[in-house]
């Protein structure tokens, strides 16, 4: 007897297995051109930084006060005494900072310096005013014939006439961008003192003229 044939198992059905979807790649135009526009924007802050730095505002320069101790001149023609400022410097840049690596300041009659001083390094913040207070002493310092002459009849009407000169070595520094060390030149006159007080009170304000 021949055995039946077994059952044929039941048929599967297969579910087709969903294809994935292909990778968009990006667009190489778009690429260049976002590229493009941060490279301009790079650039554009490039060339701002430097503008600020190498073209900055002129720094303002003013005497506020003034005054003289112990005021004489010898018979041969020799200076001595205590000269008392008060120079205020006002940096107007916003976003800029001034170093000043050396400062010097002198003081003269006619362009014949008899007092200097050298004076610290320090730093200036954008809109800053610095108060420079500051005595330049003249001992004993000799005077061409015609300045003393010109300081005594100064001095018998009370009030003689100086000048104040400043030059400094500054850089200036934005973010992280410090241009190269550049010299200051100020220039005041005619500063007009007191010799018969030796207070600052009633001093008439004076601006200088800079140049960098």
């Amino acid at each position: 007897m021949v055995p039946p044939n077994p059952p044929n198992p039941p048929h599967r059905r297969t579910q087709p297995q969903p294809q994935p979807l292909p990778r968009k790649g990006l667009n190489p135009i778009l690429c260049i051109i976002v590229a493009l526009i941060l490279l301009g924007l790079l650039v554009g802050l490039a060339i701002l930084i430097t503008y600020l730095t190498l073209r900055p505002k002129r720094l303002v320069y003013t005497v506020e006060a003034a005054s003289v101790q112990d005021f004489a001149i010898a018979k041969d023609d020799h200076i001595s005494a205590k000269f008392n400022y008060v120079i205020k410097s006002y940096n107007p840049e916003k976003h800029v900072s001034v170093r000043y690596h050396s400062m010097h300041i002198s003081t003269a009659h006619h362009n014949q310096s008899v007092a200097h001083k050298e004076i610290s390094a320090f730093k200036q913040r954008p809109k800053n005013e610095t108060r420079i207070e500051t005595q330049l002493v003249s001992h004993n310092v000799a005077l061409s014939k015609f300045n003393a002459k010109d300081l005594r009849a100064e001095q018998s009407k009370g009030v003689i006439e100086m000048e104040v000169y400043i030059s400094a070595r500054v850089s200036y520094k934005t973010w992280i961008f410090r241009s190269r060390r550049r010299t200051l030149k100020a220039v005041c006159t005619p500063v007009m003192i007191n010799v018969t007080a030796s207070s600052l009170d009633g001093f008439q304000r004076v601006l200088c003229k800079t140049r960098l």
